[in-house]
């Protein structure tokens, strides 16, 4: 049978450059597209026609990812028969000729076909199955729609009250960055569990902001003609998706009695690290990285042991804007909506002893959601 990569599905990336079966693997090469972005990064797609035979997945393009060639640290995710996504090996380098390196990952022999991405996916159906599961806890509405004529969607437990305080989450400003999704199905998941996250604190959240790209499989950062993350104010939007978010962001500040706002990342392919961007915005009136800190640690101590992160923050200095960028999330509510405001940056691989799995990133949002509620009860 004739081997085939498949992505034609939800988040499907990656182009089949060739296969071949060698000493009974089949053996794919492949290189992850990065479609509507300056670099590559994400990749999810399906091999079939493997006959039960094992495989090894080759990377051919690691130059054109993001923080670049060495994947020597990055173990890839994969799964068969639909049944759970498993992590592989660390991967082996592979030096081609005239200089350059390809990553090798071996999969065991399964079914004929094997379903292989760069971290674990999370789709609508991921977030439609979580809500599922919650009892009613968290109902969803359409803020607005996308440049393809998709819906925007943010989840919420109850309308914004005065008498409560307001807590506002994004992610996947950056259509790749999974891990920020997984921890906001975990942070969900605390607080339908817990009756006074859920009745003492508005939860609102949009879980895919750029979800064009999330659909279409595009790692989705600094695509043209704007990131979705350089596109708040101070003026006005440069994405209709970033339009949608402020709008429902400045709904909640004029419900609640007080906001927080958290916006959900993940760090560079190969950092094994997971932390809170401190940032000196230099020329604005409003400098709040010392309550980021603050926050950074407070969350830090309260992530479980094993998958707890060897640093809580790292200090960075605020770019200004550019010519063709405005501020990002963060930014734009710390300085212009003067709200407490934080990324945090969840690792693809883990934290340098653990490598996470799903329930990993589950247990970090739980943290995440006790720290945010400390914070603003």
């Amino acid at each position: 049978m004739t081997i085939s990569l498949r992505t034609d599905f939800p988040g499907g990336n990656g182009q089949l450059l060739n296969a071949d079966k060698i000493k009974g693997k089949s053996v794919v090469r492949f290189a992850a597209e990065a479609k509507n972005c300056p670099l590559a990064l994400w990749f999810h797609f399906r091999i079939s026609g493997l006959d039960g035979t094992g495989l090894r997945c080759v990377l051919t393009n690691p130059e054109q990812t993001l923080d670049g060639a060495d994947w020597s640290g990055n173990c890839i995710v994969y799964r068969s028969g639909g049944a759970k996504w498993i992590r592989t090996k660390k991967p082996e380098r592979i030096n081609v000729a005239g200089g350059r390196c390809e990553w090798a990952w071996d999969i065991e022999a399964g079914d004929d076909e094997i379903e292989v991405a760069f971290c674990f996916p999370y789709q609508l159906a991921d977030l439609e199955a979580t809500l599922d599961k919650l009892g009613g806890t968290f109902s969803s509405t359409t803020i607005g729609m996308t440049p393809a004529g998709r819906q925007i969607v943010r989840v919420f437990n109850q309308p914004g009250k005065g008498n409560l305080p307001g807590v506002f989450l994004t992610a996947r400003h950056h259509a790749g960055e999974t891990p920020g999704s997984w921890v906001l199905d975990g942070l969900l998941r605390r607080v339908a569990a817990e009756k006074r996250l859920h009745e003492r604190i508005t939860w609102w959240a949009v879980p895919f902001v750029n979800l064009d790209d999330v659909v279409d499989g595009s790692y989705g950062k600094d695509p043209y003609p704007c990131d979705c993350n350089r596109a708040y104010g101070p003026g006005f939007p440069r994405r209709v998706e970033v339009a949608a978010v402020m709008a429902d962001i400045r709904r909640l500040q004029q419900a609640a009695n007080c906001l927080f706002f958290a916006d959900l990342h993940a760090p560079g392919h190969n950092e094994h690290k997971n932390y809170v961007p401190a940032y000196d915005w230099r020329k604005d009136s409003s400098d709040n990285s010392a309550d980021e800190k603050e926050f950074a640690e407070r969350f830090c101590a309260l992530c479980p042991e094993d998958i707890r992160s060897p640093l809580a923050y790292d200090t960075r200095q605020g770019a200004l804007p550019g010519p063709y960028s405005g501020f990002a999330s963060q930014r734009w509510a710390a300085t212009v909506l003067n709200i407490d405001a934080v990324v945090l940056e969840t690792s693809y691989q883990g934290n340098g002893k653990t490598y996470y799995t799903i329930e990993d990133y589950r247990r970090i949002g739980a943290a995440l959601a006790e720290t945010i509620a400390g914070g603003v009860m």
